[in-house]
C-alpha cells in the first residue's frame, strides 16, 4: 500500500498491510512565511517518513484590532465575518499548496482547525472565558461570524483536494478542569458551531480531536466524524479498548505524548504492542494523543517509525 491507500483503509476499517503512523509538533510558525513553514513540515516528513502529514496551523485567527479582553460588548461586536483574503488564511492556504507540491498526491494531509469557540477565547486568552459567557447575545453573534468564516475556510481547503481536517475541540472537558465548561455552555456555545464546521468538511476525512483530560465522552456522540483522536494514555481518559467498545469509528492515538520524549526504546515497543493488543491492526492510526514536545529526540521518533513497519 502507498500512504494514502493505507490511511484511507484504516479510516474505513478495511484490511491494511500495517497500521499507519504519524506524529506532529508545533513549528512556532506564526512569524514565518508559507515557504518556510512548508519547508519545516516537509523536513519533518522527510526525517521520519510518516504515513500522514498532520499540518499544523499556528497562524492564529485574527483578534480584531483594539480587542485586548472580552469584558465589553464592543469587543465581541468587533468580530465579523472575514474573507479568505485575510493574510492568516492566505499564508496557511499557500502552505498547504506548497506541501502538496512537495509531498505529491500519495501522501495524505490533515489540516488542523480549531472549533469556533476556541478561535475566539483561546486567541484572546482562556482567562477571558467568563467574560465571554457573561454576554450571551454578543458572544453568540461573535461566534456565528467566526463559524461562518471557519466553514468557508474548510470549504476552500476541501476544494484544494486536502484529504481531511483535524478539528480540535474542548467541549468534552468538564467544568472543574482547566478550559472546561458545564453541559449547558457546551450545548449553547460549543457543540452547534463545531458541528457546522464538521458538516462543511463532509466528503473529507474528519478527525475529531477531543482535547483534554477527564473527558466526558458522552458529549461528543453527535459530532459527525470518521476518526476519533483522544489522549487515551492519560489515566483519566478512556483507553483505546474502552473507546472501541463505544464506537466503530477509526481511532487515532495510542502513544503517550506526555512521555514519548523520556521513554526507553523497550517501553516504546511495549506501548505500540499494547495498541495492537487493545484494538488490533485495523481501524486505528498510531499517533500521539496530542502534540509531542518539540525536544523529543530523533532516536525515539526513528524507533517509533521503524518499529511500526514490522507490525
Amino acid at each position: 500500500m502507498n500512504k494514502k491507500q493505507r490511511f484511507l483503509a484504516a479510516v474505513e476499517g478495511r484490511e491494511v498491510d500495517r497500521p499507519p503512523v504519524t506524529a506532529w509538533v508545533h513549528f512556532q510558525s506564526d512569524h514565518l512565511d508559507s515557504a518556510r513553514t512548508a519547508d519545516l513540515h516537509h523536513r519533518f516528513m522527510q526525517a521520519y517518513d510518516w504515513d500522514v502529514m498532520k499540518v499544523m496551523n499556528d497562524y492564529r485567527y485574527p483578534v480584531p484590532e483594539g480587542v485586548v479582553a472580552l469584558d465589553k460588548e464592543a469587543s465581541l461586536n468587533a468580530y465579523g465575518r472575514l474573507t479568505m483574503d485575510e493574510s492568516v488564511f492566505q499564508v496557511q492556504l499557500d502552505t498547504l499548496r506548497r506541501l502538496r507540491g512537495l509531498l505529491g498526491p500519495d501522501t495524505p494531509m490533515l489540516e488542523t482547525v480549531f472549533e469556533p469557540y476556541q478561535q475566539i477565547v483561546r486567541n484572546v486568552g482562556f482567562g477571558q472565558a467568563e467574560n465571554f459567557f457573561a454576554q450571551k447575545e454578543a458572544a453568540l453573534r461573535a461566534i456565528e461570524a467566526v463559524t461562518e468564516t471557519t466553514c468557508e475556510y474548510v470549504r476552500t481547503v476541501k476544494a484544494m483536494g486536502v484529504e481531511g481536517i483535524f478539528l480540535s475541540i474542548n467541549g468534552a472537558i468538564p467544568a472543574d478542569r482547566p478550559r472546561g465548561v458545564n453541559d449547558e455552555r457546551h450545548e449553547i456555545f460549543q457543540k452547534p458551531f463545531a458541528v457546522r464546521v464538521l458538516e462543511a468538511a463532509e466528503g473529507m476525512v474528519r478527525v475529531l480531536h477531543v482535547h483534554g483530560d477527564h473527558l466526558l465522552m458522552g458529549r461528543v456522540g453527535g459530532y459527525p466524524c470518521e476518526v476519533m483522536s483522544v489522549s487515551d494514555r492519560l489515566a483519566s481518559n478512556p483507553s483505546l479498548a474502552q473507546l472501541r467498545g463505544t464506537t466503530d469509528k477509526c481511532l487515532m492515538g495510542g502513544l503517550d505524548e506526555t512521555r514519548i520524549q523520556e521513554r526507553s526504546l523497550p517501553e516504546l515497543a511495549a506501548e505500540i504492542d499494547d495498541i495492537v493488543a487493545q484494538v488490533g491492526k485495523q481501524g486505528v492510526i498510531i499517533a500521539p494523543g496530542c502534540t509531542i514536545p518539540s525536544f523529543t529526540s530523533r532516536r525515539n521518533l526513528d524507533f517509533v517509525r521503524e518499529y511500526t513497519r514490522g507490525l
